[in-house]
């Protein structure tokens, strides 16, 4: 294994797969494979079934079969010290050599617990599906958000992905809210459904970051797995092997008890402005209506005229005189903060509410954001 790499090249595709690996406390090492196209393959494994591949353009001087496993961190210090100029390495028995203008610098190499290769899919009926990267990052922005600790069950710690012929759903929960989003008119050839972990889309949306808007990615699944192909990287994880609960059965289908169109920044900075001066520890704000008007307030309080708000709304639904129900009001910020119009659609019901955007005019998307009340009256 002989060959020379410009040093910025090989910089910019060490730091993308760093910064994952920094933010998620995972394995250092790195593994380079030697291909005859004036290719080096680039791999890093959570595991040994969980892998990223990139490429990095090289000129070959000396072909030989072979890999070689090092540390990342290493050699992201090594070559933060060189200029952009061209660089030349070489396998050695227990080192892997660079050689510059300055001299020769040795690298320890590690053992290596990278697989080299890619699942054989042609051993497998595969599905494919395509969408634009910025699409997809779009996704995991709505959603990822939503997900729960790791001590939730495996099936509840990841995005559930519904593709059929005519629309797409994306669902995450963290038991105590649900977001659905859904892109309309989503053509694919065939109806699929599938979970993947919050930790591997986490790393796909990383990488999104620094994939151009209009690339094309891929979504291969097959065999319990999941291939995510994009322009610069390929991923391959698997999938979480449990079927996701049946997020229909909370959803209420009748008329709720309350609708109402307000301002969303109004509410988010009403409900703020409460939780700065609250001493309730557990985050819980009441809505109170009374007469088609609208007050929030902590649930503790009474008479404090700093916890107490009436907010200007217009209420397009009223079945009762009188309602009372209250909410975590973090859980508030959260959801509302993830939402980019300017009006939503609160909807209540005795034991929940669902917030919706107000769209302006017909969209090929819509949200639909689930969260559990506290009390029920």
């Amino acid at each position: 294994m002989y060959f020379s790499v410009l040093n910025y090249f090989l910089l910019r595709k060490l730091h993308t797969l760093y910064k994952i690996i920094n933010i998620n406390n995972l394995s250092n090492s790195i593994t380079f494979v030697f291909s005859k196209k004036n290719k080096l393959k680039i791999i890093w494994g959570l595991d040994s079934k969980n892998l990223i591949f990139t490429y990095v353009k090289i000129n070959i001087k000396k072909y030989t079969k072979g890999k070689v496993t090092v540390s990342i961190k290493f050699m992201i210090d090594l070559l933060n010290t060189f200029s952009n100029e061209k660089l030349f390495l070489k396998k050695k028995k227990n080192t892997l050599n660079i050689y510059s203008k300055q001299g020769v610098y040795e690298v320890p190499t590690c053992r290596n617990h990278n697989n080299t290769s890619l699942y054989p899919l042609g051993k497998y009926s595969s599905v494919r599906i395509s969408l634009f990267s910025n699409i997809f990052l779009k996704i995991l922005n709505k959603v990822l958000f939503n997900i729960g600790d790791e001590k939730l069950k495996p099936i509840l710690n990841g995005v559930f992905f519904q593709f059929f012929t005519n629309e797409a759903n994306f669902v995450s929960t963290d038991t105590y809210k649900l977001v659905k989003y859904t892109i309309k008119n989503f053509k694919t050839n065939q109806n699929i459904q599938f979970t993947v972990s919050r930790k591997h889309l986490y790393i796909v949306k990383e990488i999104l970051k620094n994939e151009k808007k209009n690339n094309m990615i891929f979504l291969i699944i097959f065999n319990k797995n999941i291939i995510f192909h994009l322009k610069n990287y390929i991923f391959s994880c698997q999938l979480i092997n449990e079927e996701y609960p049946d997020y229909h059965s909370i959803i209420h289908h009748n008329k709720c008890q309350v609708s109402l169109i307000i301002n969303k920044l109004l509410l988010l900075n009403t409900i703020k402005r409460i939780s700065i001066f609250s001493k309730n520890k557990k985050n819980f704000i009441d809505f109170h209506f009374n007469h088609n008007e609208l007050k929030i307030c902590d649930q503790n309080t009474i008479d404090i005229h700093n916890l107490i708000s009436r907010i200007d709304c217009k209420i397009v639904f009223n079945d009762l005189k009188n309602m009372k129900i209250g909410f975590n009001s973090q859980f508030l910020i959260e959801v509302l903060s993830s939402l980019n119009e300017d009006f939503v659609f609160f909807d209540l019901y005795h034991n929940m509410g669902v917030l919706r955007p107000l769209y302006n005019k017909k969209k090929e998307e819509s949200i639909f954001i689930l969260i559990m009340s506290t009390i029920k009256i």
